[in-house]
């Protein structure tokens, strides 16, 4: 028998330098006694533990102070689109916007702070998913050994192998979407992906970048795979895959590709097993429009402590509020306009209310992720997205009706066609996705777009407060098409692993605003109190 101890620390330390940075915390926390495997069980509690995503709460430390107790997040992505901004006043919260002030304003090396000095911990977005797959890696080269004395075993067996390569090949398709170009089928086979190892054994070795053709073709592998080993298995909760998780895992990969056909075909799969969608329209403002109970959900793993950034209080302003390229969006007659967005009653517009309502309240903990919850609008949208691309727009008008019915007040019609139907569908993804972390990655993949090419200017106004007062704004542009839409790898990963190479992507610096928009731009908000921020 394998010394899972000694094994499992070493997985979580390959790729050299990629993984974690204590085994004993690891060990002693998820398992009683790792010295051995002795069965299917043990590996489960180690992918549990250690492979996906936990939820995160908050705590308050007494004098208006708080915290946060988080495993790996990823709030890098609701920080680079256009989805929100951050307010005058984030004084109680301020550390935290300084690790996101490189992504925010998109910043040639991710690892500065707000004065452009290196401070690293940037390492931390690429480390995380490749120590779990590691765990995966694993997990994957132990399971088929363990006994299986009871035909369940094997069954439990294939369902703990299964997750696994979901896990693995959802890492890697979140980590090439972050560290390498968008798919473009024209390129994709010379075009840089990310570093791939499947194997558990320690490689002391300068580790090469797959291409971008070959990274996908190893995530869709082992989804295949996983698909095939969750075949008559069940799960204990949406925390779990399922196959179902499986298969809108793959039609997202094959509408990142652009393969039309295999995106329509697994939507469809999905919905054959479950197409429930919530009528928004039952919701009150300030009720839950996402959580664990939706109807909607299939799979979700991490926090939505986002959303606690997002609060509005008698003491403190918003810190961040969603941005009126959002809000604009919107229609009147639209459900989400009041549920998904909202006016607090303290002093905050564009209040994001879709997970826990903002007023002075947010739950200690979240029952589904702000990135990783898989729910079956995404199957509808998929279909009708794909559908529009490979010229059958009755179907891809079809399944819009169906989903807008739910979120609409009246009869909903669609008569679009062409590129404005188009545009349609990728509004409607902004609108229902809304701090999902989609909107990052639908941006990139528009550019390559091969029938309507599409990109945007983005602009971010990041504030700084001289004793606890509001100071000034810098202001920082993201142009059509830019690099920046692809992340550097971490400065620790460049200078550990020199073979990796880079990402091209320009130096930048603050902007004066009132060129682009008038003289009173860089004062916004000067004197006034309710963050009301004309856009």
């Amino acid at each position: 028998m394998k010394n899972i101890a000694k094994t499992l620390c070493a997985a979580l330390l390959t790729l050299t330098g990629f993984g974690l940075t204590s085994c004993d915390s690891f060990l002693q926390e998820y398992s009683q006694d790792l010295a051995k495997v002795n069965s299917w069980e043990d590996l489960d509690e180690v992918l549990l533990g250690d492979a996906y995503l936990h939820t995160g709460r908050y705590y308050d430390a007494g004098n208006y102070n708080v915290g946060l107790e988080r495993d790996s997040h990823f709030d890098i992505l609701h920080f680079m689109s256009d989805e929100m901004y951050i307010t005058k006043y984030p004084t109680k919260l301020s550390s935290y916007y300084d690790d996101m002030f490189p992504f925010f304003t998109w910043q040639q090396d991710t690892g500065v702070d707000n004065q452009l000095k290196y401070v690293g911990n940037d390492e931390s977005y690429f480390n995380a998913p490749y120590s779990r797959i590691n765990v995966c890696n694993m997990v994957i080269s132990l399971i088929d050994e363990q006994p299986a004395p009871r035909p369940e075993d094997e069954i439990e067996k294939r369902r703990v192998k299964g997750e696994a390569y979901f896990l693995r090949a959802l890492y890697y398709f979140f980590l090439t979407n972050l560290y390498a170009e968008p798919y473009d089928p024209a390129t994709a086979s010379s075009t840089k992906g990310m570093p791939l190892k499947f194997s558990e054994v320690i490689e002391d070795k300068e580790f090469e970048r797959s291409t971008l053709a070959e990274t996908y073709q190893k995530v869709i592998e082992d989804l295949k795979e996983a698909e095939q080993l969750l075949e008559g298995t069940t799960r204990k909760s949406i925390y779990r895959a399922d196959q179902n998780t499986v298969r809108l895992l793959l039609s997202r990969v094959y509408l990142y590709m652009q393969d039309w056909d295999n995106a329509i075909a697994k939507a469809r799969e999905v919905l054959a097993k479950k197409n429930a969608l919530l009528n928004i329209g039952s919701k009150a403002i300030g009720d839950d429009c996402l959580s664990g109970s939706s109807p909607e959900v299939l799979f979700s793993m991490g926090d939505y402590l986002i959303a606690f950034y997002f609060r509005d209080n008698s003491y403190t302003s918003l810190a961040l509020q969603i941005s009126n390229d959002m809000l604009n969006l919107y229609s009147d007659n639209d459900y989400r306009k009041n549920r998904y967005i909202s006016t607090t009653k303290n002093r905050g517009r564009n209040a994001f209310f879709k997970v826990n309502g903002q007023d002075e309240s947010v739950g200690s903990y979240t029952t589904v992720g702000s990135v990783f919850t898989f729910r079956t609008p995404e199957a509808y949208l998929t279909l009708a997205e794909a559908s529009a691309y490979n010229g059958d727009e009755a179907t891809a008008r079809t399944y819009l009706e169906k989903f807008l019915a739910t979120r609409m007040s009246g009869s909903v019609s669609v008569d679009e066609s062409g590129e404005n139907l188009i545009e349609l569908i990728r509004n409607e993804r902004a609108r229902e996705f809304l701090i999902e972390g989609h909107r990052w990655f639908d941006l990139r993949r528009y550019s390559v777009n091969t029938v309507y090419p599409w990109s945007k200017e983005i602009i971010h106004g990041y504030p700084y407060e001289d004793d606890y007062d509001y100071d000034h704004t810098d202001w920082y542009r993201l142009d059509k098409n830019d690099p920046a839409y692809t992340l550097p790898l971490p400065r620790a990963i460049r200078n550990f692993q020199v073979s990796l190479g880079n990402a091209n992507r320009p130096s930048r610096r603050a902007f004066d605003a009132t060129q682009v928009h008038g003289p009173d731009y860089n004062n916004l908000g000067d004197g006034d109190d309710d963050d009301d921020w004309d856009w």
